[in-house]
């Protein structure tokens, strides 16, 4: 379905990615080879430390970062708004920044970003609920990404450039496999339904907002 020049793009210059661990990297550039990317564009860098540039350059980013962890304050990017050194934070604003405006973030976010209490938690809800347009919010179970963590996550959707007016909420209790360490197949599986809502009413939203004759 695609053309050469599109073909072309997704093998040199459509995707991108960063560590800083090299293990890592050297694992993405082999993954991304025998993926038929020729050209993969994976660095070794950090992206919350101060020399990765926050200039917007991405209409879509889809991202699973660390559930936890922190930074030392001194080596975070002096252009981050949010104050602290919690890196579940610091990456949700920085995939603000790097979005054009009009662009679309979809990112898992372990539960304490949506309930903290901490000024920092509070503050990058607010900065969001003001600057981006908060389409959904879809809540996991637990075991969802056993045997690795077991903390329970959600689904942040938003697009950059515009404020909140309605937030859709889904709480998803199967996603087709079980919740335990083995993650065998079940019949159980709310992912379909979630689609085809989520379609639904993006597509209600998207005519809400044509101008009246």
């Amino acid at each position: 379905m695609l053309d050469a020049k599109d073909r072309n793009k997704l093998k040199t210059t459509a995707f991108s990615g960063f560590d800083f661990s090299t293990k890592m990297v050297r694992i993405a550039l082999m993954n991304s080879i025998l993926h038929g990317i020729n050209s993969p564009n994976i660095t070794y860098k950090d992206t919350l430390g101060k020399e990765y540039s926050h200039e917007p350059e991405y209409d879509v980013i889809l991202a699973n970062p660390p559930f936890k962890g922190s930074v030392i304050k001194s080596n975070i990017n002096q252009n981050f708004l949010v104050d602290t050194t919690k890196t579940e934070l610091l990456f949700v604003e920085l995939m603000y920044q790097k979005l054009v405006v009009g662009g679309r973030c979809g990112v898992i976010v372990p539960d304490g970003v949506l309930f903290g209490s901490s000024n920092a938690h509070k503050k990058l809800r607010e900065f969001l609920l003001e600057n981006t347009d908060l389409k959904a919010v879809i809540s996991l179970p637990s075991g969802v990404f056993k045997p690795y963590a077991g903390v329970s996550t959600a689904v942040l959707i938003f697009t950059k450039g515009d404020e909140t007016n309605k937030v859709r909420f889904y709480d998803v209790s199967a996603d087709g496999y079980s919740l335990d360490d083995k993650r065998t197949p079940i019949n159980d599986n709310d992912i379909p339904d979630i689609l085809a809502k989520y379609t639904s009413c993006v597509t209600a939203r998207k005519y809400d907002k044509q101008p009246e004759k």
